[in-house]
């Protein structure tokens, strides 16, 4: 029963030039108006006034009326009708019952209603916003000028008063969570978006390291934390995979990926929370470790190239096994980063020359 009520609450117009949202919101508004009526047939009914329950049961059928039109394609209309309904009951009760009755706070309720469920622009919004509140400024000058027509114990006004600031609170919150649900749900699903854009743009696709781009990005930001201070150390490293041509040669493209990756998921694990490393070009990859001396890294790249040399990666039967040379430096404050990578390509190279399989620091 429940779950009906919901899915007919909730149920989005047919009309093509209408929102489902401003829809949604009029009617319960118009649900909670209804509830605040028969509430108040209730109050008058125990208190004994009766004048004011002469109020209360057509504004009543006519907030669930309103209910019904949001049904009937009819959308513009309905906001107009609850605009002009509860501006003219409004005025209704100040005069009957004054200022004390507390029911010019509804007007907070239109001006909620009015951003919300308005097909106008910005700045018609903002007239009818000003509009609102010299409305409630008459309706102040009024009662100073003029007696109400029934005047109510103060026992009753408490109640009223009460009854009525519970309902502005609940009305208003109401209109507010459901017209901000769906713009704070977009707004996540744009952010997450716009995330995983962001990494898509940074990561390498074959071996799910940081690319180029994106490390050197990295780099100049690490620059500059260290000649702030931020940071004491930044270590560099440059590596290749030696005799990677004939890997691709003796065994194809698709045996040399399966090698990337699998010293990828290695390289991921060592760095951690030590740095960064990113498929430079290749077969070259390019390591940058934070706050790492070069003794440090020294260290962690012996460690690497030991596991490297142990690794055995199986394909179409065949075992293969690979070594790496790496060239490592220590950032140069008095120089840029450009040279810190010049000068771990250079080393790198001279790894090359001396036989592959080393570290050249």
């Amino acid at each position: 029963m429940i779950h009906k009520f919901a899915e007919m609450l909730f149920q989005d117009v047919k009309s093509e030039n209408e929102t489902k949202k401003a829809s949604i919101i009029l009617r319960l508004n118009s649900i909670i108006m209804c509830i605040y009526f028969l509430l108040l047939l209730c109050t008058f009914f125990v208190t004994g006034d009766i004048k004011p329950i002469v109020l209360c049961v057509p504004l009543f059928c006519a907030y669930a009326a309103s209910f019904y039109t949001t049904y009937l394609n009819r959308t513009k209309m309905s906001i107009i009708f609850v605009h002009i309904l509860m501006g003219i009951w409004i005025i209704a009760f100040i005069r009957g019952f004054g200022w004390d009755c507390g029911v010019q706070h509804f007007v907070f309720v239109l001006l909620a209603l009015n951003f919300t469920t308005s097909y106008s622009k910005l700045q018609w919004k903002i007239i009818t916003g000003v509009a609102l509140c010299l409305f409630r400024l008459a309706l102040y000058a009024y009662t100073l000028q003029y007696e109400p027509v029934y005047l109510l114990e103060m026992r009753t006004y408490i109640i009223f008063q009460t009854i009525n600031t519970v309902f502005v609170f609940i009305a208003t919150m109401t209109i507010l969570a459901v017209f901000t649900e769906d713009s704070q749900e977009m707004e996540k699903k744009l952010v997450i978006y716009n995330e995983k854009l962001h990494r898509l743009a940074a990561i390498d696709p074959l071996t799910g390291l940081f690319n180029r781009r994106s490390m050197s990005e990295y780099l100049e930001k690490k620059e500059r934390e260290c000649r702030e201070g931020k940071i004491d150390n930044l270590s560099l490293a440059l590596g290749d995979i030696d005799f990677f041509k004939a890997v691709n040669d003796n065994y194809g493209h698709e045996c040399g990926d399966i090698v990337l990756r699998h010293l990828a998921s290695i390289f991921i694990e060592m760095a951690g929370e030590k740095g960064r490393v990113c498929r430079w070009g290749g077969e070259e990859f390019l390591f940058a470790f934070d706050n790492v001396n070069g003794d440090d890294a020294l260290i962690l790249l012996e460690e690497l190239q030991k596991r490297i040399r142990k690794l055995e990666m199986r394909y179409m039967g065949e075992t293969i096994k690979v070594t790496m040379t790496f060239g490592l430096s220590e950032f140069d404050f008095q120089k840029d980063i450009e040279h810190s990578i010049n000068d771990v390509d250079g080393k790198l190279y001279r790894g090359k020359e001396a036989g592959r399989n080393k570290i050249v620091y």
